[in-house]
């Protein structure tokens, strides 16, 4: 059934979520909508950003390095998109630092910038609380289906798991993973559905 309205959309924007990193030139604000953060490890192999699957993981299998990132959903201050945000593990510590202060990361003011401005180069966060006094910020989105639709999961087979340090991460059970993962599958009629959402990577 269509979604009928009486009023023209405030935005021509997509519905779908884009995934934003820490620009090269300038600082990236923005308020959380999430009340935590979810992560796990990756790989850059097959011209792509990839979840790691150890123990049967191919990229591991082709001794691909990995590395964990965290993705949040915000709001950009700049153009008020609703965005899924990635940083690394370091980056992320100051959300943690945040998290266990107010108890939760929505509604937290961040800024994060590349002070060397290069590609890959460190990421600085700062957090502090948003004054929500004259905003009220939309519902955050789910950020394991959105992660999902990106990497081609089905997403009834991603669940969140808490290692010993309670440090929350990402798995998926290994159902058909091989299958899904190797970089010669990935042809374009197989990423229609992120094609349909329109997500885009902003480096």
């Amino acid at each position: 059934m269509p979604t009928w309205s009486t009023a023209t959309p405030t935005s021509a924007k997509h519905m779908g979520f884009d995934l934003v990193r820490t620009p090269i030139d300038q600082p990236l604000r923005a308020i959380i909508t999430a009340a935590d953060f979810v992560g796990c490890d990756t790989h850059f192999w097959g011209g792509r950003t990839v979840p790691c699957e150890r123990p049967d993981c191919p990229a591991c299998g082709q001794g691909m390095p990995y590395r964990w990132h965290a993705y949040i959903s915000c709001i950009l201050s700049k153009t008020h998109d609703h965005v899924i945000f990635e940083c690394t593990q370091l980056a992320a510590k100051s959300f943690e630092a945040y998290k266990i202060a107010h108890g939760t990361l929505r509604g937290c003011l961040f800024t994060a910038s590349r002070p060397k401005k290069a590609s890959n180069s460190k990421v600085c966060l700062c957090t502090h609380p948003a004054d929500l006094t004259q905003l009220v910020l939309p519902d955050p989105p789910d950020l394991i289906k959105i992660l999902s639709v990106i990497w081609q999961l089905p997403s009834a087979g991603v669940e969140i798991v808490t290692d010993l340090a309670d440090h929350p991460k990402m798995t998926r059970r290994h159902t058909n993973s091989r299958a899904m993962r190797q970089p010669a599958d990935i042809t374009p009629h197989e990423i229609h559905i992120s094609e349909l959402l329109k997500i885009r990577s902003h480096q």
